[in-house]
């Protein structure tokens, strides 16, 4: 009898360990049958939800009735309306955006375009247009281009020249209305055609300039010059000329700028740094610099009321009693036969050499003291 007892007892943990195995088993089905009904509610609610956008983009009620425009400093919203071609049997929720920006964008004012929908039957577009960024002068004739700032070409302006202007003062006064930098003496290989990027070697160094000065520096220039890469100017508010070369080592050139500017305040009138080692400038001998008209020319500048060429000595400063020094070694005047000098400051082949002790100055700055010091002497950049 005691066998028998402890037998049922030793076989009771087996019955109910195997009770609870099926108990789990029939969570689980009963969690994936769960899963499945609401995968497939959720797919009827879709099919229905598409049946039902199928079925309202397709409906008369958002037909666009009218196109809603307002109308920007050169387009009217008659233009936008007939540039945007919205197909007839469109609706608010089939638009296609892209195809209609494009549309918009075929007109080089267009610079961005937004969609507002407005129901049941109305579409409003808004135009921003293009900001002009810079206006070319053009080599012939009197006119400029708007250039946008993301140098794509916008339209071409006719100016009109009155008689006793130039067609730069008129071109640079409009720049300033446009609130607009003003681009001069480009060469006639420049061709612009409205809507089309502007890929011109000449405004890609003027870029680089405006990238890389400093945002002080760029706020002083009202007019860049640009007849070839290796020739690009540009003029300062103040009426200061500066012959920049091409786009190289642009902040060491806008230093030796600022050490120009501050050495001799309010009495420079030109400043060459195409090579910032050997930087070279033209002044006057009093504070009377005022503001200029912000065109740089090719004219002679006139120094203490005497004329020297427009091209200063390759080092030393400007003098100021009127004997400008040409780059080739020679003077104003046109003494020096063949580049040099009687008295030895200047070589047969450009070279400039100290008279008493035939040193080799080509590399070198002539200080106010009559000494010749190197770049980083003359500049205090030494130690």
């Amino acid at each position: 009898m005691a066998e028998r007892w402890n037998a049922a007892q030793n076989e009771a943990p087996r019955t109910r360990h195997l009770t609870y195995d099926g108990d789990d088993r029939s969570g689980d089905h009963k969690g994936i049958r769960t899963i499945i009904v609401a995968l497939v509610i959720m797919a009827c609610l879709l099919v229905i939800l598409l049946v039902g956008f199928i079925a309202l983009s397709s409906s008369p009620m958002f037909t666009i009735a009218s196109i809603d425009a307002e109308s920007t400093e050169h387009l009217s919203a008659e233009n936008i309306a007939k540039l945007a071609n919205v197909e007839e049997g469109t609706t608010l929720l089939t638009f296609d955006q892209a195809a209609i920006t494009e549309n918009l964008k075929r007109n080089p004012w267009v610079g961005s375009v937004s969609f507002t929908r407005e129901f049941p039957d109305r579409l409003k577009i808004e135009v921003t247009e293009r900001r002009v960024d810079c206006l070319v002068k053009m080599s012939t004739g009197s006119v400029c281009w708007c250039l946008g700032e993301d140098s794509v070409w916008i339209e071409p302006i006719n100016l009109t020249v009155a008689d006793g202007q130039s067609a730069d003062d008129v071109a640079l006064a409009l720049a300033q209305k446009m609130n607009a930098l003003l681009i001069t003496g480009v060469p006639t290989s420049l061709s612009p055609q409205a809507g089309k990027m502007a890929n011109d070697e000449v405004l890609k160094a003027i870029a680089a300039y405006r990238e890389q000065f400093s945002a002080d520096f760029s706020a002083q220039v009202v007019c860049y010059t640009a007849s070839s890469v290796e020739s690009v100017g540009c003029t300062l508010k103040s009426g200061i000329e500066v012959s920049l070369g091409a786009p190289t080592n642009i902040d060491v050139k806008e230093a030796v700028i600022g050490q120009i500017l501050e050495k001799h305040p309010n009495q420079i009138t030109y400043i060459n740094v195409r090579v910032p080692s050997q930087p070279s400038y033209r002044r006057i001998g009093t504070e009377s610099v005022s503001e200029g008209t912000g065109i740089q020319t090719d004219e002679a500048l006139t120094v203490d009321g005497a004329t020297g060429p427009a091209q200063t000595a390759p080092t030393g400063e400007q003098p100021t009693d009127g004997s400008a020094t040409n780059a080739d070694g020679t003077g104003a005047d046109g003494t020096g036969a063949n580049g040099g000098s009687d008295d030895g400051s200047v070589t047969g082949d450009g070279t400039s050499t100290d008279g008493s002790t035939g040193q080799d100055t080509s590399d070198m700055i002539l200080g106010d003291d009559g000494v010749y010091y190197t770049y980083e002497q003359y500049w205090g950049l030494e130690g």
